[in-house]
């Protein structure tokens, strides 16, 4: 198996360079989503602990305040005097909120007494846990909340005297300030914290996560001019590769024909002689036998030159419904036995006359070659046709198809699976399509036989 490969990757090196750079990709393409994985677990850790950082301070200020009011009990100065300290960076301002939803202490004092409709607050009362959350204000300042439930052992609002000192509300306290309570009663601390810690925290996960996107966004960038300028310089090396081997086929070719048509020609002058001279028809059907094959030799020197030889094209004006007409006359002596039907547009079109030629009488001796022997119905249809973009040719016929394991190897020269033949023909045509810029496609038809289909846009201008 592995021999095989490799006789396939030398027989294609198009396929061996697909493999490479199908791997590049797959392995950039892996790297990429994990890195791409990374980052977002990065950037989701990051937001998370932005979020726990401020839940952590949040918290750490509840649980000593909580301490805090039950020493001191409920001075309703106590909060204001907090948030204007320095005591607790961040923080934005507390209240603390009774069972009836009314606002019992508040770093703002207006707001003592008011009644506050809040669901979060209704959940802190019903089911006794923490609950945070981001909140916006009505200065549109966005802050984050943390609503602490808090059981305290006070019974009513303890005001102390105003002269009250900010260290008293540190664990050294006075136990002479505090009083006697009756019973255990729960509020809702909620502590508000301005999140620039946080926010610092996510705008560098974020613009550490925008890097990373960038980076491979440039590094897709990169490997993209990469692989086209691979791509770019294998074509030119298979150009150059192609060019080579065309000149030596040429040189090849131009020695083949030189050293084969002159005794070719005195071969098949002697046999046409002895046709038209002798009797003996025994002899006469021999000589005709040799006057066949030096045919048959001339056309594959002849296509080994056409082949070989550099396409220049020469571009020129014609009516399409002559240029089928002459097809007619050219494939009426190649018929036999096989219905050719010819379908042309009348319109005058601009292409290489004599190329085009060449082509479709190619396709036409192909598909009568594949009808050889063939008992059922033998027919070609050739369709030739103008539009704005160019000129379509279509050649079917009711053959045996194209054999599936060549595949576009069926354009390679010498590739043939006929008993006769050189495996020049659709070889020529694939060479004189590509110099005309055109495409050129097969296919089997489902009710059996081949069909070729070619596009040659026009030649740098309108049509006339």
């Amino acid at each position: 198996m592995n021999i095989r490969k490799k006789a396939d990757s030398r027989k294609n090196p198009g396929l061996l360079q697909n493999r490479y750079m199908l791997t590049v990709v797959l392995l950039l393409g892996l790297f990429s989503i994990i890195t791409m994985i990374s980052a977002v677990g990065t950037y989701r850790i990051s937001i998370q602990g932005s979020r726990h950082l401020l839940e952590t301070r949040a918290t750490d200020i509840a649980v000593n305040l909580g301490f805090t009011l039950e020493r001191l009990g409920l001075n309703p100065d106590l909060f204001c005097d907090l948030v204007e300290s320095d005591r607790w960076e961040y923080l934005a301002f507390l209240a603390l909120i009774d069972k009836d939803r009314t606002i019992i202490l508040h770093s703002n004092e207006k707001l003592i007494g008011r009644k506050i409709h809040d669901p979060v607050i209704n959940k802190v009362f019903r089911k006794e846990r923490i609950f945070p959350h981001f909140e916006k204000l009505a200065t549109g300042e966005e802050v984050f909340i943390l609503d602490f439930p808090l059981k305290l052992h006070i019974s009513e609002v303890n005001r102390m005297d105003r002269s009250y000192r900010m260290h008293d509300v540190v664990p050294e306290l006075r136990p002479e300030t505090l009083e006697p309570v009756p019973a255990l009663r729960i509020f809702c601390l909620r502590v508000a914290l301005h999140p620039y810690p946080a926010r610092s925290i996510e705008r560098r996960a974020k613009f550490q996560l925008i890097m990373i996107l960038a980076s491979l966004s440039l590094l897709w960038i990169l490997a993209l001019f990469f692989i086209r300028a691979w791509q770019k310089n294998y074509r030119l090396e298979k150009s150059l590769a192609e060019k080579e081997r065309m000149a030596a086929l040429g040189q090849m070719a131009a020695v083949l024909a030189h050293e084969i048509r002159n005794p070719l020609s005195s071969i098949k002058g002697f046999a046409q002689i002895y046709v038209e001279d002798t009797k003996d028809p025994d002899l006469r059907e021999d000589m005709a036998v040799i006057v066949e094959q030096a045919d048959r030799l001339e056309r594959l020197t002849a296509n080994l030159l056409v082949y070989a030889r550099p396409t220049e094209l020469n571009i020129q004006s014609f009516s399409l419904d002559i240029f089928c007409r002459e097809l007619e006359r050219l494939l009426a002596a190649e018929k036999k036995g096989i219905t050719l039907e010819l379908d042309c547009s009348r319109k005058t079109v601009r292409a290489d006359r004599e190329k085009l030629i060449q082509i479709v009488l190619n396709l036409v001796q192909n598909s009568m070659e594949a009808m050889a022997g063939q008992k059922d119905e033998k027919k070609v249809t050739v369709d030739i046709k103008a539009s704005d973009d160019g000129i379509n040719i279509r050649v079917a016929d009711t053959g045996r198809g194209f054999p599936e394991n060549l595949g576009s190897d069926i354009f390679e020269p010498f590739v043939t699976t006929k008993t006769k033949g050189t495996g020049l023909g659709l070889a020529i045509v694939k060479r004189l399509v590509l110099a005309m810029d055109g495409k050129i496609e097969f296919r089997n038809m489902a009710g059996g036989g081949g069909v070729v289909e070619i596009f040659l846009p026009w030649p740098g201008e309108e049509q006339d």
